[in-house]
């Protein structure tokens, strides 16, 4: 079953919260729900989510400046002078580019197309 993008932020924002107030020493999941104003069983739900979060799960992604992104657009644009992006056929490599630059495919083919 897929999760939605506003349900799942929902959850880690409120999972985020839950950390918070365990480090501010409320620990006992009855007061975390009256807290946060959910159910008892979610709680315990997400209790036994955190154990497995590493600390990165706890943050959000900022967006890209515009100076990182006509950075990312140069170095794309690097990459389709080099040989090392193509294959032996002579069709690009997107998937190569998406790997070594951490980046969506989109990006790519809007540089491809001139955007």
């Amino acid at each position: 079953m897929k999760i939605s993008y506003h349900r799942r932020r929902k959850i880690k924002t409120r999972r985020i919260a839950i950390r918070d107030l365990i480090l501010r020493g409320i620990e006992d999941p009855i007061d975390l729900a009256k807290e946060l104003k959910v159910t008892v069983p979610t709680i315990k739900r997400d209790l036994e989510a955190i154990k497995t979060m590493d600390e990165e799960d706890f943050t959000f992604q900022t967006r890209q400046t515009s100076e990182q992104l006509l950075e990312k657009k140069d170095l794309i644009l690097k990459m389709l002078d080099d040989e090392e992006y193509y294959t032996e056929k002579g069709e690009l490599n997107i998937s190569k580019i998406m790997d070594e630059l951490k980046t969506s495919r989109a990006t790519i083919m809007s540089v491809l197309n001139g955007d």
